[in-house]
């Protein structure tokens, strides 16, 4: 499995906050390889083809993207993104710490419909107008990307939001929002295992308690998360402790015991040895790096 290649990112203003906005017209050669073999990455993704074509594929459906049409994909979906080498357009890359790190009560961007198609779908066509909505959007974003300063990190933060927001209108214009999918339907079942990760991470942390909330059992559970994501159910439940206990690190002032036991860790012991097992870094070393 490929990931895209991290030099992508670029640190803005908080440690672990990461976006980038760049031109498809500037991406080298590796990296359209790369995106055009099977591979997921840990970010979301917003890919606006101005001229041109590309394709885009899951292990479930695959369309064409066309000119001026905007592609939202979330992190950990995997997929196959082909982009003609005459393409011309922007490519926007953030995690969610980015998004919400300025504020704690804002909505997680990973509830947005843009980003939570059950049918892996989530495309709009801009008209001319909107076309230079979004051009003037995107000019701010690469004149703020440019900048240096303390403002950085929340005129991007808003431009981003006001980029979502507005595509949330067209999507929302040019989709049928009511579109039932059967419970069983691959996408439908990776959202409502993740909502219910994202509801009891805290109490539940094996794969069979999961499917039984599913009706599913746990190796077609597993089987669908590995299809549709590249990793195990296991892997996408414990990447969700990892990232609330990396959150917890950076952003409160409780000591790792008390971390332990607010994700449900009864021994601290063995949650010190979980976190770097899987992170190759110690609790203390990651909190100090992420504060420096």
């Amino acid at each position: 499995m490929k990931r895209e290649p991290s030099e992508l990112f670029e640190e803005v203003a908080e440690s672990n906050a990461l976006f980038h906005i760049h031109k498809l017209q500037n991406m080298c050669t590796e990296v359209r390889k790369q995106n055009g073999d099977d591979h997921m990455h840990d970010f979301y993704t917003i890919t606006w083809i101005k001229e041109g074509q590309a394709i885009h594929a899951t292990k479930y459906v695959e369309y064409t993207l066309r000119e001026n049409s905007i592609l939202f994909v979330p992190p950990g979906l995997m997929h196959r993104f082909i982009i003609n080498a005459h393409c011309t357009g922007y490519s926007i890359t953030f995690n969610e710490t980015f998004f919400a790190v300025k504020e704690s009560g804002a909505d997680s961007v990973s509830d947005s419909t843009l980003f939570s198609n059950p049918d892996f779908r989530s495309i709009i066509q801009l008209d001319e107008k909107q076309q230079i909505v979004f051009k003037g959007i995107t000019d701010l974003m690469e004149k703020e990307f440019a900048n240096d300063d303390r403002y950085r990190h929340e005129m991007l933060l808003q431009q981003l939001k006001l980029f979502l927001l507005e595509s949330r209108r067209i999507y929302e214009d040019q989709h049928d929002l009511n579109v039932s999918f059967d419970e069983d339907h691959p996408g439908s079942v990776i959202i409502k295992f993740k909502q219910l990760i994202d509801d009891k991470y805290k109490e539940q942390k094996n794969v069979s308690s999961y499917a039984d909330l599913l009706n599913l059992r746990a190796t077609c559970l597993n089987d669908i998360t590995k299809k549709t994501t590249g990793i195990t159910a296991g892997e996408l439940i414990r990447n969700r402790v990892i990232k609330e206990a990396k959150k917890m690190l950076y952003g409160s002032d409780l000591n790792t015991k008390e971390i332990a036991y607010e994700l449900g860790f009864q021994d601290p012991a063995y949650f010190s040895r979980f976190f770097k097992k899987y992170t190759n870094q110690t609790l203390s070393d990651y909190r100090n790096l992420i504060r420096k």
